[in-house]
């Protein structure tokens, strides 16, 4: 039988504190039997909304809810290990849960843990990745404090600053240096889930300003790029699936799971690719350009094969890491005399401005490239029409020294 559980957050409006708080306490309930416990809130008893289980401030509803979250995990979990829970018992493993790890490095080191397990589930292995970059910078930081860890409860407001300090010193662009500053801050969010601290001492932290500067090809790049002929067979895939991804728009990591089953074709027998976006599973539908066609049979009579054989093959099936891919593909960038250096991403900006440049509505490029905001691709918008603005400038500057 299926046991109830229940949680409510209540006030005793009858015992309040010097300055007017009252606590706030979590009553949970399974299979008829009770145990209260503190959730370490405070508020005062005319905002308490007894039946919404609610305050009138928005942050502490919002650790409330983070709470709530803690034990409806927590019971979960100790209903799929052990297969039977108690009010005692759980209350018991909630109140556990605060005494590890109460240092700011030692939570960081579970909270990589606990990404690392869900990569191929929920995160990808780029977002594991980041987050240890972030461990090694705050790693670095605390040595450079002299220190080898630091008590969560000693963190304040002002080291917030410290530490962006320490990242700007290093050079690292604003994106870089708010990513990192985003992994202190999940850290302490972590801590007041485990009630080792009331608050995050960052909640009204301001981050960097990051200015998006994409970084696309011209036309007469790309065209570089389709007529050289490379003999290293890494190299040659990288420069396919860059020019692939210009005229698709697809991400690397998208390619990498490109298969022949997700290239359709509509009834009027134009072909296009319809695959789900690794990143954010939006669907993104693109007309097959004659170019990527081209390099698409290219890859089909590698191994002979027709497409009902290789069925649910990879279009690019690789052996090498994607960081050699990346340094196969700077070496094919140089060899073409392109001053940028390539990467696959910038492959799909130039898909991005190209398209735009074109004359394609801004909603079909956010469709083509699976886009789960039309924000995304407006950042397109404001290059090409910058760009505009440059080439007009320039355009008046070689006409007014013309008439001279």
């Amino acid at each position: 039988m299926r046991s109830t559980f229940k949680i409510l957050f209540y006030i005793n409006r009858q015992k309040t504190k010097a300055d007017g708080n009252t606590a706030i306490f979590c009553r949970v309930t399974i299979d008829g039997r009770s145990t209260t416990m503190t959730t370490g809130e405070e508020c005062l008893p005319a905002e308490w909304n007894s039946r919404q289980g609610i305050t009138g401030e928005k942050k502490i509803n919002q650790r409330l809810a983070t709470f709530r979250e803690l034990v409806e995990k927590t019971y979960a979990e100790m209903l799929s290990k052990d297969g039977v829970v108690s009010a005692e018992l759980l209350k018991n493993r909630l109140q556990g849960v605060a005494a590890a790890p109460t240092t700011l490095l030692a939570m960081s080191e579970a909270e990589l843990q606990s990404v690392r397990a869900c990569v191929g589930r929920s995160r990808s292995e780029g977002t594991y990745r980041n987050h240890t970059y972030s461990d090694k910078m705050l790693r670095e930081w605390i040595e450079s404090k002299g220190q080898k860890d630091m008590p969560i409860h000693a963190v304040t407001e002002e080291m917030f600053e410290e530490f962006r300090f320490y990242l700007k010193k290093k050079r690292f662009t604003a994106k870089t240096v708010n990513r990192d500053l985003c992994w202190l801050s999940r850290l302490m969010y972590r801590a007041v889930s485990k009630r080792i601290i009331r608050y995050n001492p960052f909640e009204d932290a301001i981050y960097e300003k990051d200015e998006r500067k994409i970084r696309f090809l011209q036309k007469s790049d790309v065209a570089k790029l389709m007529v050289l002929k490379v003999n290293d067979r890494e190299a040659e895939q990288s420069r396919q699936m860059f020019l692939f991804s210009c005229f698709t728009g697809l991400a690397i990591a998208d390619m990498e799971r490109l298969k022949f089953s997700h290239i359709q074709t509509s009834a009027d027998g134009r072909r296009y690719i319809r695959k789900e976006r690794q990143k954010t599973e939006v669907e993104s539908i693109v007309p097959l350009h004659p170019i990527a066609e081209a390099i698409l049979s290219r890859c089909q009579e590698r191994k002979g094969q027709t497409m009902k054989e290789k069925g649910e093959c990879l279009v690019f099936p690789r052996d090498c890491s994607r960081s050699t891919m990346n340094n196969k593909l700077s070496t094919v960038g140089l060899a073409c005399g392109i001053r940028q250096r390539l990467s696959f991403h910038m492959a799909r900006h130039t898909f991005g401005t190209l398209s735009l440049s074109a004359g394609i509505p801004i909603e079909s490029i956010a469709k083509m490239m699976g886009h789960a905001s039309i924000s995304s691709t407006q950042i397109y918008a404001q290059v090409t029409d910058k760009k505009i603005s440059e080439d007009m400038d320039r355009l008046i500057k070689k006409q007014q020294a013309a008439s001279k």
